[in-house]
């Protein structure tokens, strides 16, 4: 189907006719084997952008999410969880590095908890005097 009758689609739809959608299957045009999209599917260490441990923290958490699915707290047993590499090197996503952990046990496990516990005391008393100044409030 080429653009003029694809735009003349559009617009009798637009119009509020009953205009039938295209067809589904393959696109018109060169078609490649099954055979040559194989051969340029390639992941990892096969593909020639591999960088390998040449990567940054960032990619080595995009990879722990991209190689293990989603699974419940190892800890408590609650979904979502997130993934928490043992030794502390994002990069390093072997699976005995790789543990599914829930928020607040992978906070507590690396000692963020009583920080961020610590954080909310200290800042209650200005969140309070804020939501009740009177100066805030319209009159």
């Amino acid at each position: 189907m080429d653009a003029n009758e694809r735009a003349r689609r559009y617009r009798a739809r637009k119009r509020g006719e009953d205009v039938p959608k295209e067809q589904p299957g393959p696109k018109p045009g060169y078609q490649q084997s099954e055979e040559h999209i194989n051969k340029r599917k390639r992941f990892g260490p096969d593909h020639p952008n591999w960088k390998g441990d040449e990567i940054t923290v960032k990619s080595g958490r995009s990879r722990a999410l991209r190689g293990y699915p989603p699974a419940p707290c190892e800890q408590c047993g609650v979904l979502p969880s997130e993934r928490h590499h043992v030794d502390g090197n994002p990069k390093n996503n072997s699976p005995e590095n790789v543990r599914f952990l829930c928020r607040k046990c992978h906070m507590a496990g690396d000692g963020r908890l009583d920080e961020f516990r610590k954080l909310a005391r200290e800042n209650q008393p200005k969140a309070t005097t804020a939501r009740w100044d009177k100066t805030v409030l319209p009159g």
